[in-house]
């Protein structure tokens, strides 16, 4: 009876684990998919589904997919005829530019996701444009061609695992998003730009293609304004560092073993690892999603290029950990400065 009574109470209950699973094989089946059809900018896909089977994200509808969809090939199709005509013309460019980001973040029209997309379009597709309008327009269709796919796989994965209670559960521990004022909404739109202002004008001064990069990865670390707590901050950088570091060390095992079976393998195994925690009720649960993207892209970069791999995915930790280290460090300034104008009007 003992015995019994010691195996009734530890059973697991497997079913509080759908969540997890959906999302690291929902990860390793993207990537198998986008890697065999081998089109450009493949490995994007993984890391823009991520979003869409993260803890408390329901499916999205046919309808709704459609719809989002839509308004990216019109954000994309906008920012894309914008950097046609506009781009020859500094004085005029930049701030046009800048009151587009603004706007993005400052409108309350459009959910989350995306938001995240369009910053994405209103400042990559722009900045690309400086290289050539091929090079933006190629930006342009990758991007969208990129979301759809996520679209469609993620719906899959839906299908084949579908929304369970365990999934609802996370959607219950969810911050509620508290509704601001318009002045509220335009100063947390204006400290965003001023974040991002210094590297829009850095990369349109001197062209700095090459490490666009950077400037993606502060645009969507500065969707969270959690990061204005320093502990949050370090946490990020921790996590963003790590699953750089287990990309390195996924590449040394691929050059070993250079199949894409074991690299499917070695991503189901990294994916616990992160999802293990991205799936808890910790308050910086959702900065091990941020680390789990930082480890598909710069996976993703460095296989899908012939030259100098090796070097390559060191440049990517690199350049993504000076990315969120910025992020932490004007958040963390900002939030000071804010601070201490409060205390001097109080006081």
């Amino acid at each position: 009876m003992f015995g019994s009574s010691v195996l009734t109470t530890n059973k697991y209950d497997w079913s509080s684990s759908i969540p997890i699973v959906r999302y690291v094989f929902g990860a390793c089946f993207i990537v198998a998919v986008t890697a065999l059809l081998n089109y450009e900018l493949y490995y994007l896909t993984a890391i823009l589904s991520l979003s869409f089977i993260a803890p408390g994200a329901k499916p999205m509808k046919f309808k709704q997919g459609f719809g989002f969809i839509l308004s990216l090939i019109i954000l994309t199709g906008f920012a894309f005829v914008f950097s046609v005509y506009f781009n020859v013309y500094p004085l005029v460019f930049m701030p046009l530019l800048c009151l587009g980001v603004l706007w993005i973040y400052y409108t309350n029209k459009f959910p989350k996701v995306i938001k995240l997309f369009a910053i994405l379009s209103i400042i990559l597709i722009p900045l690309m444009s400086l290289e050539g309008s091929v090079v933006a327009s190629y930006i342009a269709v990758g991007l969208v061609f990129n979301v759809l796919m996520a679209v469609v796989l993620t719906r899959f994965m839906f299908w084949v695992i579908p929304w369970s209670q365990a999934d609802e559960e996370f959607v219950k521990v969810q911050p509620k998003e508290q509704s601001q004022t318009e002045i509220q909404r335009f100063r947390y739109a204006l400290n965003i730009l001023f974040i991002l202002l210094p590297l829009l004008l850095l990369f349109f001064i001197f062209k700095l293609s090459g490490g666009m990069l950077v400037l993606m990865f502060v645009a969507i670390l500065s969707m969270s304004p959690a990061l204005s707590n320093p502990k949050v901050g370090v946490v990020m950088i921790v996590a963003n560092i790590l699953g750089g570091l287990f990309a390195i060390l996924a590449y040394k095992l691929l050059v070993v073993v250079p199949l894409l079976p074991f690299m499917i393998l070695l991503i189901l195994f990294v994916g616990f690892i992160f999802a293990n925690n991205l799936f808890s009720k910790k308050k910086i649960a959702a900065i091990f999603g941020t680390g789990f993207s930082t480890f598909l892209l710069i996976l993703g970069t460095v296989t899908s290029s012939d030259a100098e791999a090796g070097s390559a995915v060191w440049t990517r930790l690199i350049q993504i950990s000076m990315a969120v280290i910025y992020v932490v460090i004007a958040f963390g300034i900002l939030h000071h400065i804010q601070k201490n104008k409060r205390l001097k009007i109080n006081g």
